[in-house]
């Protein structure tokens, strides 16, 4: 199942009041995501999670699996990629995530694109680029707040904007 049709980038028919306050509060869930993983705020990041999420890293990145389903799985696995970053490479993670677009909405579905910058901070001051990829996900609307129901980071081959992210 697609969430819908295409919107046109830089189109105004389909926008409405409550259209452009579902798009601000999706870019922050998206912009969210890398402040509370990199600060380690879990409690936070869990929140941003549907109960049924999948997360999938393509391709797959140890120590992070391929394909993680379910919260608290998604959560088990976000902690112990912060942990891997923070105590075996003694850096602190920082996500740039830019370039976030709404391509497809419906009710309480969305589908966004996004591209990544992750980078490594360490205590002795260096900085270094880790890995560049994109997001492609699909967001649900449940009790009035926008949560990822998938989440697909790409390091290579990114998903172009007509080819639709499905929740199957």
């Amino acid at each position: 199942m697609t969430v819908g049709p295409l919107l046109r980038p830089g189109a105004t028919a389909h926008l409405n009041p409550e259209t452009l306050a579902d798009h601000a509060a999706i870019k922050d869930v998206t912009a969210a995501y890398g402040h509370y993983y990199d600060s380690g705020d879990f409690d936070g990041l869990r929140e941003l999670f549907t109960e049924d999420v999948r997360y999938e890293f393509v391709p797959e990145t140890p120590p992070f699996p391929g394909r993680v389903e379910g919260r608290e799985n998604v959560m088990r696995a976000l902690v112990e990629q912060w942990r891997h970053n923070r105590h075996t490479l003694g850096a602190h993670q920082r996500h740039v995530t830019t370039n976030i677009v709404v391509l497809r909405q419906r009710d309480s579905t969305a589908e966004t694109r996004s591209l990544l910058t992750a980078t490594l901070a360490y205590e002795d001051g260096r900085h270094e680029v880790r890995r560049t990829g994109g997001y492609a996900d699909i967001l649900r609307k449940e009790d009035g707040c926008w949560r990822f129901a998938r989440r697909q980071l790409r390091f290579a081959g990114l998903l172009t904007p007509g080819v639709p992210l499905t929740l199957e």
